[in-house]
């Protein structure tokens, strides 16, 4: 709300959307007088026969939900213009003429009344097929034909609303809906809904659209299908998916130096969600570890962590190798990877226990393990442990030499 200096209305904005440059713009039009309420209302008190004037000071009612008032006006905009010859506004990057949009929102409002009446929203479906307003128009009719209207009435119409817009995950939702409140005609239910959830949506499922899946199939006595579409199963999977969007959204954020607190909160969430997915915790001392929280990577990724997973010799080397290559924690690292070797005889464990013996310096050491991972190693990679072990025997000879 914007107030003039004697306190009258000046003008107003109700609700915010992005991007921010573009609500501030709209607020610095207000403030230079374009199109305000004020500056509206003074016109049309000079001219109330100037439809646009009329059109615009309509909007501003509708849209700080002044239903009756905007009415009124809408319907001085159709008596004043009922050809729809007087002047256009931009619905959705496309032109609709002053007229045609007053018939749409009065019937907007109407089909959304206590009493519902879903009249005028249909004849003007009738009146203005090609109108960039028309899904719109089917939108606000459904939640009547979704909620009050005759089981009848309601099939046919979402059978014309569901064939105009056949790939609209939302529209056919609101189809399902019906057929769920009713209780009836269910394989259609199933069959709109399984296009939604196996195609529509097949590489994105959303949990909204699945329950209904499940809540049809459960209708139908399938309590099986019911487990497989929106069970432990899908929701393990949608949380993975949440994951590694998370970390993959703060990794971003962190290599670009900027928006780190939102990164930070989403890799807390990550972790927190699914603490079990032991390589967020790596990724998340990763990029602490580039925003120099050196003491917040130890506390996530370090012996405590480990502690945690003392059986497992996957995580035991990949905890020892990421300590090594930082080249701190070192002892900690030392531990897990002896404690990999143990559970789990791979070349790559010994490995990396010779290269934590490395960054410790401890040549001996390094040489044996090195040793053993050449030992163990495929043909193709003992090429690589051969150049390693006299890389560490140099470094033997001259620490001989000090």
């Amino acid at each position: 709300m914007i107030l003039d200096k004697d306190g009258s209305e000046y003008d107003w904005h109700v609700g915010y959307g992005p991007p921010p440059e573009k609500f501030l713009e709209t607020i610095e039009k207000s403030v230079k007088g374009i199109d305000t309420f004020k500056s509206i209302s003074s016109a049309y008190a000079k001219n109330p026969k100037n439809v646009e004037m009329v059109f615009k000071l309509a909007r501003k009612y509708d849209r700080k939900y002044e239903q009756e008032k905007s009415v009124e006006l809408y319907k001085e905009v159709l008596a004043l213009d009922p050809d729809g010859k007087m002047g256009t506004t931009d619905y959705q990057e496309k032109k609709v003429t002053f007229s045609e949009y007053a018939e749409f929102s009065i019937g907007a409002m109407q089909a959304f009344a206590r009493k519902m009446d879903p009249g005028p929203l249909q004849a003007f479906i009738k009146k203005y097929p090609e109108s960039p307003l028309m899904k719109s128009a089917y939108q606000r009719l459904s939640y009547y034909y979704g909620r009050q209207a005759p089981k009848e009435e309601a099939k046919e119409f979402f059978e014309k609303y569901t064939s105009n817009y056949p790939d609209d995950p939302y529209v056919l939702s609101s189809y399902a809906a019906r057929i769920i409140r009713d209780k009836d005609n269910l394989d259609k239910g199933i069959e709109l809904s399984e296009k939604i959830n196996n195609e529509i949506m097949k590489y994105n499922p959303d949990p909204y659209y699945m329950k209904d899946l499940a809540q049809l199939y459960m209708l139908n006595g399938d309590k099986d299908k019911a487990e497989d579409a929106f069970g432990k199963r899908f929701m393990e999977g949608r949380v993975s998916w949440w994951n590694y969007g998370l970390m993959q959204y703060a990794t971003f954020w962190v290599n670009q130096k900027t928006n780190i607190e939102s990164a930070e909160a989403m890799m807390e969430l990550a972790m927190k969600i699914d603490p079990g997915r032991w390589y967020n915790f790596r990724t998340a001392a990763q990029n602490y570890i580039k925003l120099e929280k050196h003491d917040k990577a130890m506390e996530i990724f370090g012996p405590e962590f480990i502690a945690k997973h003392q059986d497992d010799a996957s995580v035991l080397n990949s905890y020892a190798m990421f300590w090594a290559a930082q080249g701190k924690n070192l002892e900690s690292a030392l531990e897990a990877a002896k404690k990999s070797v143990e559970l789990q005889e791979a070349y790559y464990n010994w490995d990396t226990l010779a290269t934590v013996y490395q960054k410790m310096e401890k040549w001996e050491d390094a040489l044996k393990a090195v040793e053993k991972a050449h030992e163990l190693a495929d043909d193709q990679i003992k090429a690589r442990y051969e150049n390693k072990i006299q890389q560490i025997k140099k470094a033997i000879e001259k620490n001989k030499e000090k």
